[in-house]
């Protein structure tokens, strides 16, 4: 009998200790879940606007200068595609780039010969069709006046920044007519849809549509 009280007292120490190691172990696991924080989500929208900077081109064609008309930046010019090259050879019968009879800086610039070429007048064509403000450029040779003439103008810059399809252009042109000066400034919009180029905004010209 004393054999079996014994047996009994240390079976029942030994169950004690396994069930308090297991509720020890069962705390700690809890504990443990407790102390587990979901980190929040990070914000998306620093890299999306890193992304989004990361897919606009800039080209400067006309760097602005002290004085007027702006520098013209060939280099950046003769990177140009072909829809961008269009939007340049309408700008540069827009308004004047160190214009001189039949030279424009721009337009010569471009490849596209001397001002009101047949080739300046087939790009912007192919590109701007059913475009009144081209229309009427071409109808007109993309004359510029020199900027020795009593009315003339020269841009002080022109930028363009292309977003996929949609392309901004920044600008400043300085109007001059009998001794008083004036300025248009962008920015314009455009967008290219497959061979033809749509105007989104344009304030230059802005009531030819």
């Amino acid at each position: 009998m004393k054999f079996n009280i014994l047996t009994l007292g240390v079976l029942s120490l030994f169950l004690f200790s396994c069930n308090k190691n297991n509720k020890t172990e069962e705390t700690i696991t809890k504990n443990t879940d407790s102390t587990l924080v979901t980190p929040p989500a990070k914000d998306s929208t620093p890299t999306e606007e890193i992304k989004e900077a990361a897919k606009t081109e800039n080209y400067i064609l006309i760097a602005e200068s002290k004085e007027t008309p702006g520098t013209i930046n060939e280099t950046t010019i003769q990177k140009l595609s072909e829809p961008l090259k269009a939007i340049a050879a309408l700008y540069s019968g827009l308004g004047g780039s160190n214009c001189q009879g039949e030279n424009c800086e721009l337009t010569t610039a471009l490849g596209l010969g001397k001002q009101g070429s047949q080739a300046q007048k087939d790009l912007v064509k192919k590109w701007f069709s059913n475009n009144k403000a081209a229309d009427q450029l071409i109808a007109q040779d993309f004359f510029q006046p020199p900027n020795s003439a009593s009315n003339f103008s020269d841009f002080q810059y022109l930028n363009f920044e292309q977003n996929a399809d949609t392309v901004t252009v920044n600008y400043s042109l300085m109007t001059y007519s009998h001794g008083a000066t004036s300025y248009i400034k962008g920015p314009d919009k455009y967008l290219i849809k497959g061979n033809t180029i749509e105007t989104i905004n344009r304030n230059i010209w802005k009531d030819i549509k």
